[in-house]
């Protein structure tokens, strides 16, 4: 009888899943995804303060990007550039109802801000944009 009660306790430990790996491993992947969820960077990881407007709009063409920073630097679709190359690549560009999208930090003056907005403009593009965060509404605006 000693045999049968072993042999059973045996079949019991096999058809028991210990559950305690599985959770970590779930849990393991659920912290990655909402970490990872949370470094999406909005224009490649060029980081620029931008101001808020209530009034701002998602666009979803494709489109040239020059971006300014807070410490003096000017981007071109990523990229480091200066004036120059920013002019010559912008004289490279076909299509010149392409929309020239403006990424100024907040703390960036308006004269480098007009600049770049000049530089496009004297290349013959005509659709231009600043970029912004949304603002959150307050309840005076949705009355």
């Amino acid at each position: 009888m000693k045999f049968k009660r072993q042999a059973s306790r045996k079949l019991n430990a096999i058809t028991t899943l210990d559950l305690t790996p599985m959770v970590d491993v779930v849990f393991n992947l659920l912290i990655f995804f909402a970490l990872s969820l949370n470094f999406v960077a909005s224009s490649g990881g060029i980081n620029v303060n931008l101001p808020e407007a209530s009034s701002a709009k998602p666009i979803k063409t494709e489109n040239i990007t020059i971006n300014l920073t807070k410490g003096g630097k000017l981007y071109y679709n990523k990229e480091v550039a200066t004036k120059e190359e920013i002019k010559k690549n912008l004289k490279e560009v076909t299509d010149k109802s392409s929309l020239i999208i403006i990424r100024a930090d907040n703390e960036v003056e308006h004269g480098k801000v007009v600049e770049a907005m000049d530089l496009a403009k004297v290349e013959g593009f005509t659709k231009l944009a600043i970029a912004v965060d949304q603002a959150p509404q307050s309840q005076d605006q949705s009355e």
